[in-house]
């Protein structure tokens, strides 16, 4: 029985919109087993309550937790920590720190929900700090990038964590031997910050590191893991999903009609290997728990792929494989 903790506050979508989205991916998604806890404020809970008198098949599948706190996208993570302890967002990631929850999706404040998931949940074994962990398309198969938000001030020592934690990711996916490779401006060893140079002397004892992986060839699918700072992380897949979005409006902008009618397979295709709201979120990697990270600007679509990929994890038994895997590496 997945129990999934859903934010429906903090991100630059309505949470009525949400709301509504939320409901209408439970009624396709014919899980009854299922369970969704929805943590918004007061007044939304009677939009709630209003659903699921027209939705009656909903009933027994949503329950609301009501939040009389909202954690903003602009406030400062550790304020907020202190300040706001009814928040939508502390309140779901207690109830995962209470086994209440097997997951929980946000689209909330990024330092917010580190912070915490870091407080209340426990590390992996000689993990030094989580990490924002995505998948993204390559010509081959997803690859796992991590960090991409988490850090922005990090050690070669991180790395090399981080390393850890996205081959633990990518093996728990079926993926025997997954190769690494870390994100630098050349192949070199010499290449990089000092940071990046001593990762990459460390990261040799690993048995699948490929060495340095410039960004041009991220895409050839070479590699299972990419590894970097959370830094050039964020800016490496923000980057990606302008360039997909841009792809895809050229091409709906100089095709007409009759053409779009022909290529409209192919057009689809490429939306679904490019377009970031066909991924689910980013995973915070290293916890001993399931949290889901969603853009702030996620489309409500891209929400309700992140709570897919957190319903998938819990059916996949993901946080029990992932821990004994990375307790082997």
């Amino acid at each position: 029985m997945p129990r999934i903790g859903i934010d429906l506050m903090g991100s630059e979508n309505a949470p009525r919109l949400l709301l509504g989205a939320v409901f209408e991916l439970i009624l396709t998604l014919h899980l009854p087993s299922a369970r969704f806890f929805l943590l918004g404020p007061p007044p939304l809970q009677k939009e709630c309550e209003s659903l699921l008198t027209r939705f009656s098949k909903a009933k027994g599948q949503i329950f609301f937790q009501e939040a009389e706190e909202v954690i903003e996208a602009d406030e400062n993570p550790l304020t907020a920590l202190r300040h706001k302890k009814n928040s939508s967002m502390a309140k779901g990631i207690l109830l995962l720190k209470e086994g209440k929850l097997d997951a929980f999706v946000s689209a909330g404040n990024t330092g917010a929900i580190i912070a915490l998931s870091s407080l209340h949940l426990p590390l992996l074994s000689d993990t030094v700090r989580p990490a924002l962990l995505a998948l993204m398309p390559t010509k081959k198969q997803p690859l796992a990038v991590l960090d991409i938000g988490a850090n922005t001030q990090y050690t070669a020592d991180h790395l090399v964590q981080f390393a850890k934690m996205g081959a633990a990711y990518q093996m728990s996916r079926g993926i025997k031997d997954p190769k690494i490779g870390l994100l630098n401006i050349g192949h070199e060893a010499l290449k990089g910050t000092s940071e990046v140079r001593c990762a990459y002397q460390k990261l040799q004892s690993f048995p699948n590191f490929r060495g340095n992986i410039e960004a041009k060839e991220v895409f050839q699918g070479e590699v299972d893991v990419l590894i970097t700072d959370g830094f050039t992380g964020n800016v490496f897949l923000k980057t990606a999903e302008g360039i997909a979005n841009l792809i895809l409006d050229r091409l709906k902008e100089n095709i007409s009609e009759q053409e779009f009618s022909i290529l409209e397979p192919y057009l689809n295709d490429l939306q679904k290997h490019l377009h970031y709201a066909e991924y689910p979120g980013a995973l915070l990697a290293g916890l001993q728990g399931i949290v889901i990270k969603c853009h702030g600007y996620s489309s409500p679509k891209a929400i309700m792929n992140g709570i897919r990929g957190a319903l998938e994890l819990v059916e996949q038994k993901f946080l029990e494989k992932y821990l004994k895997i990375f307790g082997r590496i």
